[in-house]
């Protein structure tokens, strides 16, 4: 099966990113399953043992966190962020590929500021040895995840504006 675009056209060199988006879609929704289960077993335990799941709130947290976080490159690329189209009717049509472009590229921008700060976050974390409070989970392979996962939305903007399609739904 070959990987393809938005539109259905083959992806040749971009077959490798447009994988790892939906992987990224996959990985989402397996976090999301585990939120579910951590959350189901956390409130059978206290209605019928009255003993809570230890650790559930910490666990829901990191879930949280990768559950967004692995899902932003493939809505960034697919254009399903939040936008304000306010003032879209009044714009002539020549500027939409403008806005595009330039959407894409504050997108970029921003969050590749976003990956390099909580990378260094991350380093800082790992030097003082961070966990959460309860369970002992190190946060600096939270941390670092969540910065490559950001590195890699940054390439998702940029995709979206080598590869123009149907972003703007």
């Amino acid at each position: 099966m070959a990987i393809t675009d938005r539109k259905g056209v083959r992806a040749g060199v971009f077959a490798p990113a447009l994988f790892l988006l939906k992987s990224g879609d996959w990985l989402g929704a397996l976090g999301l399953f585990a939120m579910m289960a951590v959350t189901f077993v956390d409130v059978l335990g206290r209605t019928f043992f009255n003993q809570p799941l230890l650790g559930a709130t910490e666990l829901t947290e990191i879930l949280v966190a990768a559950t967004v976080c692995f899902v932003f490159p493939s809505l960034s690329y697919h254009g399903l962020h939040a936008t304000i189209d306010v003032l879209d009717p009044l714009l002539p049509r020549w500027i939409k590929p403008v806005q595009h472009v330039m959407a894409n590229l504050i997108g970029a921008v921003a969050y590749a500021v976003v990956a390099w700060r909580v990378w260094i976050e991350a380093g800082k974390t790992a030097r003082f040895g961070g966990m959460t409070p309860l369970l002992e989970i190190p946060m600096a392979p939270v941390l670092m995840m969540i910065s490559v996962l950001a590195g890699i939305t940054t390439l998702a903007f940029v995709l979206a504006i080598i590869l123009p399609g149907d972003s703007d739904q």
